[in-house]
């Protein structure tokens, strides 16, 4: 069954790397003016960008968040409070084609993911953030990181691996405008049966009780906003490859994952943990998924805190 349930799991995910046209964006006519009651949106140059703010009070210090893919911001929203509880003001964005972003239309090449939520840090404040991913979101922050070093006092890394490259043959066939409408009628159709959202979450989350009580609607609104599904095939096409010399020379890097991730593995993880900057903690959650952020905010916050409080190697935990 386990093993059933992870080539469903896997097919999901190929199908999603399928491509997309190329693409010019506009924001959504269907997207929700306050999506949350903690809900801003940014705008620059073409793109609108919804956010969520969780502010401490005293603050010690501010964190950007950035999800995974086919997620929103939603996924970080219980460790952003159990983080501002613990005094760390915390902001989480949608990337461009998910949550409550914008969607894409026609005319591009470049998707600059890193630039976009650059700018929306900056806009927010000029001090250094803490940056905070997950997943897919790991790619996008340790470009992130790469780019604008000033801007980035540590790195927050949550489920996620280093991108070794996509072949130039497969981007190629990802964005194809065909590929992207099929399979971008899929995704979103398979986003809005509850059945299987519910069945990923649970495979996603390593605990079916939480997968079980898991307010699904959460997933599966913004599956029904237009575009979602060829703008999703889009984005991913368009990941940045990972420096792995750059990120040798960043702060300490905290690194978490969960020992029963089912999406990533070990061997997919070993290049970015060759690279670690010294004072760098990798650290492994007993009975985490791939989706532990959620599941086990408590502990996610915890040791996040730890590490934001003392940099200090801390080389495994479980």
């Amino acid at each position: 069954m386990k093993k059933l349930l992870s080539v469903l799991l896997s097919l999901i995910l190929v199908l999603s790397l399928c491509s997309a046209p190329a693409f010019a964006l506009c924001k959504a006519p269907d997207i929700p003016e306050k999506p949350f009651d903690n809900s801003f949106f940014f705008e620059t140059d073409s793109y609108s960008i919804h956010y969520r703010i969780f502010e401490a009070e005293n603050a010690k210090g501010q964190i950007f968040m950035i999800h995974g893919f086919a997620l929103s911001s939603y996924c970080f929203e219980k460790s952003a409070l159990e983080l501002q509880k613990a005094g760390y003001t915390c902001v989480a964005a949608d990337l461009p084609d998910f949550g409550y972003s914008t969607r894409e239309t026609a005319g591009m090449e470049k998707l600059p993911r890193e630039d976009i939520m650059h700018s929306l840090m900056t806009s927010l404040s000029a001090e250094p953030w803490y940056v905070a991913a997950h997943s897919m979101g790991g790619y996008i922050a340790l470009k992130l990181a790469e780019k604008y070093p000033e801007s980035v006092k540590n790195l927050l890394l949550y489920g996620t691996a280093g991108n070794d490259g996509i072949p130039e043959s497969s981007r190629k066939i990802m964005g194809s405008p065909v590929f992207a409408s099929v399979m971008g009628k899929l995704m979103e159709t398979a986003g809005r049966m509850n059945f299987l959202v519910r069945l990923l979450l649970m495979i996603a989350l390593n605990d079916k009780e939480y997968a079980a009580n898991y307010d699904i609607s959460k997933v599966t609104a913004p599956f029904k906003i237009k575009g979602t599904g060829a703008g999703a095939c889009y984005s991913f096409s368009m990941l940045p490859d990972t420096n792995y010399e750059a990120v040798k020379k960043m702060p300490p890097i905290l690194l978490m994952n969960g020992d029963c991730d089912k999406v990533l593995t070990d061997d997919a993880r070993v290049n970015l943990r060759a690279s670690l900057p010294e004072g760098s903690a990798d650290i492994t959650v007993k009975d985490g998924g791939h989706l532990f952020i959620e599941n086990m905010a408590e502990t996610t916050a915890q040791i996040t805190a730890e590490f934001l409080g003392q940099y200090r190697t801390i080389k495994s935990r479980t």
